[in-house]
């Protein structure tokens, strides 16, 4: 991937979008294949920085972004900002539950929402803007990588996509465009840039194996992953219903799929100090486990007073180091309770 500014797009349209995994990073490509907007990257917890940052917005798309207690005040005066003094036209997609408080006050303020829990939001995306997007095979192919890398390849809608295609091909799409983001979110600072790299690429009509130095990046996380699976082996914490790793891979919910298999467990959980003075945790189930963890960890971080959420079957919070314990041991009875 060539190195390159990202200037502002002619229009005014903007696309925010999660950046550590597939589903965010094809969402904002998608968005930009439709309306060649800037992309801006980001994580729950840095929501309403990135929002602030904002200028000159005419039309703003916000992808794959969950909402909780935490986040959602200042999220939503940055949403206002942007409508009112900017006179933004604000779309929110998603596939995160949302409050119904949340939803109400984002209806009322004017905010076009397209939400379902039923599939990715790449796939939302694309039946969205269907009559847009249907001639357009690539974009199709990147809302099945969406699908699959957030295992709701199984969804109605998902399933039709995907049945479109060669799914051996799908696969190997979806593991190359995953494991790039794995590879390229370990590069500190710069991580973000090449992220948005990333995205204008898929966004121009490249399939994730036509990215210059995609592949590579693949190879090289498959090679870390195989040694990382025997470090979690030795190395990982198993408690009655989950066991636990600490480690400094940006795709946190592998480690958390990790630690599944090596443990023989319902629940893993990755734990990454992402920020000085505080963790960044991810939670993965067992396919066909009665948890709900996105409620679960949602409970537990407004009793700690952090960010936390997600899906039944992939949730994640972000609390400080000194709550570690404490969270650890909520997680336990909550999990032993349900």
């Amino acid at each position: 991937m060539q190195e390159m500014d990202f200037p502002r797009a002619p229009d005014g349209a903007v696309v925010v979008s999660h950046r550590k995994d597939a589903d965010g990073i094809s969402s904002a490509a998608m968005i930009r294949s439709l309306t060649s907007a800037e992309i801006f990257l980001t994580d729950y917890a840095d929501m309403a920085e990135t929002l602030s940052r904002i200028k000159n917005c005419k039309e703003l798309f916000v992808c794959d972004l969950g909402l909780n207690p935490t986040t959602f005040g200042a999220f939503f005066d940055e949403l206002q900002r942007l409508r009112i003094k900017e006179g933004a036209s604000v779309h929110y997609i998603d596939h995160h539950p949302i409050n119904s408080e949340y939803r109400s006050k984002l209806t009322v303020a004017g905010v076009d929402i397209y939400h379902s829990t039923e599939e990715c939001t790449s796939v939302l995306i694309y039946t969205k803007y269907l009559e847009n997007l249907k001639d357009s095979p690539k974009m199709k192919i990147l809302a099945c990588c969406g699908a699959i890398t957030d295992y709701m390849d199984s969804r109605l809608e998902a399933r039709k996509l995907i049945g479109s295609f060669d799914r051996q091909f799908l696969l190997y799409e979806a593991t190359v465009l995953s494991f790039s983001i794995a590879t390229i979110g370990r590069g500190g600072k710069e991580s973000n840039r090449r992220l948005i790299e990333l995205a204008r690429d898929l966004a121009s009509g490249k399939l994730p194996h036509e990215i210059d130095g995609a592949s590579e990046y693949a190879q090289t996380y498959a090679k870390r992953a195989a040694l990382l699976m025997e470090k979690i082996r030795d190395e990982g914490v198993r408690r009655k219903n989950f066991a636990y790793f600490k480690t400094r891979e940006s795709a946190t919910g592998n480690v958390a799929n990790f630690l599944i298999g090596a443990f023989d467990v319902p629940v893993g959980v990755a734990i990454r100090e992402e920020e000085v003075g505080f963790y960044e945790i991810s939670l993965r189930s067992r396919e066909g486990s009665s948890y709900d963890l996105g409620k679960i960890v949602g409970r537990i971080a407004s009793r700690l007073g952090a960010s936390g959420g997600g899906h039944p079957n992939a949730s994640g919070a972000r609390i400080r180091k000194s709550q570690l314990e404490q969270f650890l041991k909520m997680l336990e009875e909550e999990l032993s309770k349900s």
